[in-house]
């Protein structure tokens, strides 16, 4: 949370957030908030830092300020579990859901002040469909991610990640009010840094290699192996860029590479490594084969090449970034220019 610890005091106009009523609302919502931890946190921190920077001044506008915090993720998410997350907080603020894909519209024209998304953005709207194609030169054949793959491939989902950047923000820019705030955290890849050498792109690469074991054996087709796909992009940090400058909605306040080969590796053993990569794509998996036994003998076969490959135990090994980005909303009127 240190992104919005440094960057919040110094960007945001108290008086321009709590000008819009008599009783004025900040509302603050969170893309992607899965079942709700670091939703929690995150809606604390800015609330707190808002709280801190009210406190030196005696306006009047500033009594009757309230908090409204607005949780969005796909509707197949864990609400229940979020919800029963927030139940056991000591809320300040008031809390809705807003169900649905992050890359539209989720909320009334400017009715919201602050937002972020933390490791979710790298999340594709869809597959290229182009990479389903077998008759298309991006086809991906055995592979279930792009790394390892014909530069087509490659191509098709940076392609993919700069729409779904691109839509994300224009459904922000209708929602959000002038001057309002995004804060975005997400993982990618070093510039120059090739796919085939960071820790994520050979983890999916060697599960898509269990896949088609398993294909060989009999336990799933081949068929269903060619056509499931993992929708997820590692951006650059120059592709990242690109994508966010073109967008003519936002001032871009800041952004920030981390660069941490040995943060990632908090996996001590295979199988807790195993576990880390089968937690965001189980449910994809169960979706696309069916059958949760399948899936544990995919993680199993995938715990053993992990054991007999040291580089997945070995931190001084990874290569990876985060990305952290702070946007400001234009002013309405600036982009009528």
């Amino acid at each position: 949370m240190e992104i919005i610890k440094e960057a919040l005091p110094s960007i945001v106009d108290l008086d321009h957030l709590c000008s819009s009523s008599p009783n004025p609302i900040i509302r603050i919502a969170d893309f992607g908030c899965s079942t709700g931890l670091t939703s929690i946190q995150a809606i604390e921190t800015i609330i707190q830092c808002l709280l801190d920077l009210i406190k030196p001044t005696e306006q009047p506008q500033f009594r009757t300020l309230e908090f409204q915090a607005i949780l969005n993720d796909l509707p197949p998410n864990d609400f229940n579990t979020l919800f029963a997350n927030l139940l056991t907080e000591r809320r300040r603020y008031y809390v809705a859901a807003a169900p649905g894909s992050f890359h539209g519209r989720l909320l009334p024209s400017a009715s919201l002040n602050l937002a972020y998304s933390f490791f979710a953005l790298h999340w594709l709207s869809r597959v290229p469909q182009e990479i389903l194609d077998k008759s298309s030169r991006a086809w991906n054949g055995e592979r279930i991610h792009y790394v390892g793959s014909p530069p087509e491939v490659v191509g098709a989902y940076a392609a993919q990640f700069g729409r779904d950047i691109e839509a994300f923000l224009n459904a922000r820019a209708e929602e959000m009010v002038g001057e309002g705030v995004i804060f975005m955290v997400l993982p990618g890849k070093p510039d120059l840094v090739p796919d085939s050498q960071t820790t994520t792109g050979l983890a999916f690469e060697l599960l898509g290699s269990c896949l088609m074991d398993m294909a060989k054996a009999g336990t799933v087709s081949k068929a269903k192996v060619e056509s499931f796909n993992l929708p997820i992009y590692f951006p650059s940090e120059t592709e990242l860029k690109q994508a966010i400058g073109r967008n003519r909605f936002f001032d871009v306040e800041r952004i920030q590479t981390l660069h941490h080969p040995k943060v990632h590796a908090v996996s001590s053993t295979p199988e807790s490594f195993s576990l880390s990569m089968r937690a965001p794509s189980e449910v994809l998996l169960i979706h696309h084969f069916g059958d949760g036994l399948i899936i544990d003998d995919l993680f199993h076969r995938f715990s053993l090449k992990v054991a007999k490959s040291p580089f997945f135990l070995k931190p001084e090994s990874h290569e990876t970034a985060t990305f952290s980005v702070v946007l400001k909303r234009k002013k309405y009127e600036e982009n009528m220019q």
